[in-house]
């Protein structure tokens, strides 16, 4: 017998009455719809707080022979996707501790009016839009009444949460037989937001290590792709070759890394990070070459930019081709400053000459291609930097981390690991058995009224019988029908 059927059994003609009843008082069908809602939220919670308070005594069944005793019995209100919930639990005392471990155990935290499960609900809905947006939303969907303040107090501890999660797994979490691909990829670059208390900018470094490339109709789509994002490029990097060691055997595997040459991303440091690689293939970002190129050489006609940009992924030798190439420049140029600015680009081009050949002319053959760093930037700056939107130091850090949790869809295993620590895949053991405890005896409660029956030699026969009359009740067989139901 699966659920749905053992849900069915309980619903019983009173039931049926009262929502038939909240059909005929409605004035109409979206009135009705908002009753009903209304109704069977209250039912289902106080469904799930009579089965919570069962459970609460198997658990204080298990505790008290560890010597703890209880205190005394609280109520409690606490917002959860299956709607408000109240239920009473005991506080047990021992030694001068207390705790509840009916919430322990069901994650519900101290001062806190929302579950973990509602928690992410409000979490995901900020990660797409603003706060007060947010806020309406919740209200006019599901119908919880949560103020913008607390949409971003709520964002902010999921954003530490996450942080302190993905650390951890960097850092703790080493697997058994690291994976040792052939080539992976790391890519990095960094987004400038406005930030309010500097009353200027801070800038958010992204990190992304990915493995592959497959087909996905007629998209393609990263495989095994790992986020990271920091305010602190210093922390990310530390993070992101913690989380190499101990996922990937790097001694056999070709390394490509890539970014724009600014500060931090740039050979030095993406080599510190994949220390004991075979092969460490560093490429300058193309888009930030081009466009280095184009901005350099504003001054000259557009045809011998375009021309310079395309041979410079066709030359097997770039040093000896720069010279050529700025001093037809230099003749375009009309002023002091445009030679200044052909000098600079030629120191520029000379300096990162062995990072600018591409994948092919460095004879490496793969179905990666570099430069998603920048495609992804848009995940987050189309929620960062809309509207000309400035962020406080700490939203700023913690939004980032929501929106990494959510694009590595890691926000559900970072709040149970806040809730449960090491232990977040697998349910306690103690509230494991308590649940099973507590179904055994609503079971055996059935057995026994089963059996008190057959002792009585019960018989149930007909419990109800009907016929159908179409005209009046004083009819022969109005009065026949009556005259059974009296019966």
């Amino acid at each position: 017998m699966d659920i749905i059927t053992k849900t069915g059994e309980i619903w019983s003609e009173n039931a049926i009455g009262a929502v038939i009843s909240l059909i005929k008082e409605s004035d109409d069908s979206i009135e009705a719809e908002r009753k009903l809602t209304h109704w069977l939220t209250e039912m289902n919670c106080q469904l799930i707080a009579m089965a919570l308070g069962r459970i609460d005594a198997e658990l204080y069944q298990i505790y008290r022979s560890q010597g703890w005793r209880v205190a005394r019995r609280d109520s409690r209100t606490i917002y959860c996707r299956y709607g408000e919930l109240t239920y009473t639990r005991r506080l047990l005392q021992k030694d001068g501790k207390n705790f509840y471990p009916l919430d322990r155990k069901m994650g519900f935290e101290s001062r806190k009016h929302y579950s973990l499960g509602m928690i992410e609900r409000i979490v995901e809905a900020v990660a797409i839009t603003t706060s007060r947006s947010s806020s309406e939303l919740l209200q006019s969907l599901a119908g919880i009444t949560i103020s913008h303040q607390s949409v971003i107090s709520l964002k902010n501890y999921a954003g530490e949460k996450e942080k302190t999660y993905e650390k951890t797994l960097a850092e703790e979490e080493k697997v058994e037989k690291p994976t040792q691909p052939e080539i992976i990829a790391i890519e990095g670059d960094g987004i400038v937001l406005k930030n309010k208390e500097k009353g200027g900018v801070s800038e958010v470094h992204r990190l992304q290590v990915y493995e592959g490339v497959r087909k996905n109709g007629n998209r393609t789509e990263l495989v095994g792709l790992r986020c990271f994002a920091s305010t602190s490029r210093k922390e990310l990097f530390a993070m992101v070759r913690s989380y190499l060691l101990g996922h990937y055997d790097l001694s056999k595997t070709t390394v490509l890394s890539n970014g724009d040459g600014g500060s931090g991303y740039q050979f030095q440091d993406f080599e510190r990070m994949v220390e004991g690689c075979l092969n460490h293939q560093h490429f300058l970002d193309c888009y930030h070459v081009h466009e280095k190129i184009r901005t350099r050489l504003s001054f000259c006609n557009k045809e011998l930019v375009d021309h310079i940009i395309r041979e410079l992924h066709r030359t097997d030798n770039i040093m000896k081709r720069i010279p050529v190439w700025m001093d037809t420049a230099r003749s375009c140029a009309r002023t002091e400053a445009d030679l200044e600015e052909v000098d600079k680009l030629q120191s520029y081009l000379e300096r990162n000459a062995p990072y600018i050949p591409s994948l092919s002319q460095r004879g490496i053959h793969t179905e990666i291609h570099l430069g998603t760093a920048e495609t992804n930037h848009r995940f987050y700056s189309y929620r960062m930097k809309r509207q000309g939107r400035s962020w406080p130091s700490e939203g700023m850090e913690c939004m980032v981390w929501v929106l990494t949790a959510r694009k590595n869809k890691t926000l559900t295993a970072a709040l149970l690991y806040h809730a449960n620590g090491k232990s977040y895949k697998k349910m306690d053991r103690a509230m494991h058995k308590a649940a099973v405890q507590a179904e055994h005896k609503i079971a055996q409660n059935v057995r026994s009224e089963a059996q008190k029956r057959k002792m009585r030699n019960y018989r149930p026969g007909c419990l109800e019988g009907r016929i159908g009359v179409y005209g009046a009740s004083s009819s022969p067989m109005g009065r026949l029908a009556r005259a059974i139901q009296r019966y």
